[in-house]
């Protein structure tokens, strides 16, 4: 039978597993909350919506592609009516793995220089790709790079200052730092909206999305004329499912942490052990230092890097 020096450094290595495998995990899922603008946002959504299904094999229940508006210099409430010069915008919520496959998703949306509704014109209508920390974001590369074999051109990507012109008949992209130009969700009435060219009639099982997101919390009416409850400049900021982080320069940004439950089930954890269990032995605690450190070297060694944002 153990003594209780020898079942102290056990329950030490039981608990080190457990608080490692959660780092691993949350390292290996970060998240990022990314906008994409281009024309009519009914139809990039519905594009967006098939990306997330076939890259991540998203259910419905899953699926983060929603309207909105962005990219303006004001502040307030956005609503498709009031004469700001935001961008119709659609974002997204994805792992940051995966961020060139979904520009590259975007980057097929292009017809030539120009978007497929030529017909929408003006600052509205306007290429703009949102993301934390702007022309500064370390994912910012992966998103240059994901054009080349895709587009007929390479499109320059020039940092958007807010109210920023039309980018129609040419090959250029504003890009906004999402800290300082959030997203900010579009109407229910323009959410999963068939669109107006051929082909645009979409299956009700799409329009019938709105309601499932709404279950899921992913959507909330707006305060915008025809639509009226509670604005949400980003839900998931304010269920509490994102956390805060830094950009180089001072530029908060707030990024969904995968293992926010399991870091409070490993604080909790380490609470409850560091005031249950007794003082053991020096001999004992260097025994489960030095597997710690072990098993620490293998599953830091075996996991994907870390990926910072900024």
């Amino acid at each position: 039978m153990m003594d209780s020096s020898s079942r102290s450094a056990v329950s030490m290595l039981v608990f080190a597993w457990s608080w490692i495998a959660s780092a691993a995990a949350s390292a290996n899922g970060t998240s990022v909350s990314v906008y994409f603008g281009l024309g009519c946002f009914w139809h990039i959504q519905y594009k967006f919506i098939q990306a997330e299904r076939k890259i991540l094999g998203r259910n419905d229940a899953e699926l983060t592609a929603i309207t909105g508006y962005a990219a303006a210099s004001g502040n307030d409430t956005f609503c498709y009516t009031d004469g700001q010069l935001h961008a119709e915008v659609v974002e997204l919520v994805i792992p940051a793995s995966s961020v060139a496959k979904f520009a590259t998703a975007y980057w097929g949306m292009f017809v030539g220089k120009d978007r497929s509704h030529t017909n929408d014109r003006g600052p509205n209508y306007r290429a703009a790709i949102g993301l934390p920390c702007g022309m500064q974001s370390t994912l910012l590369p992966e998103i240059r790079a994901a054009q080349h074999g895709v587009v007929s051109q390479t499109f320059e990507l020039r940092q958007g200052t807010g109210d920023d012109p039309d980018t129609f008949g040419s090959a250029h992209v504003w890009v906004y730092d999402s800290n300082k130009f959030p997203f900010h969700q579009g109407e229910t009435y323009h959410q999963f909206h068939d669109d107006y060219l051929p082909n645009g009639d979409y299956p009700s099982s799409y329009n019938q999305l709105t309601k499932v997101l709404q279950s899921s919390n992913r959507l909330y009416r707006t305060k915008c004329p025809d639509d009226g409850a509670t604005d949400v400049v980003n839900v998931l900021q304010s269920s509490s499912r994102l956390s805060d982080t830094k950009c180089p320069g001072g530029s908060d940004t707030a990024l969904p942490s995968a293992s926010s439950s399991s870091s409070a089930t490993a604080a909790t954890a380490s609470s409850s052990a560091s005031t249950s269990h007794s003082i053991v032995s020096w001999c004992s605690k260097s025994y489960a230092l030095l597997a710690l450190w072990g098993l620490a070297i293998v599953l830091v060694s075996s996991r994907e890097p870390m990926q910072h944002l900024c």
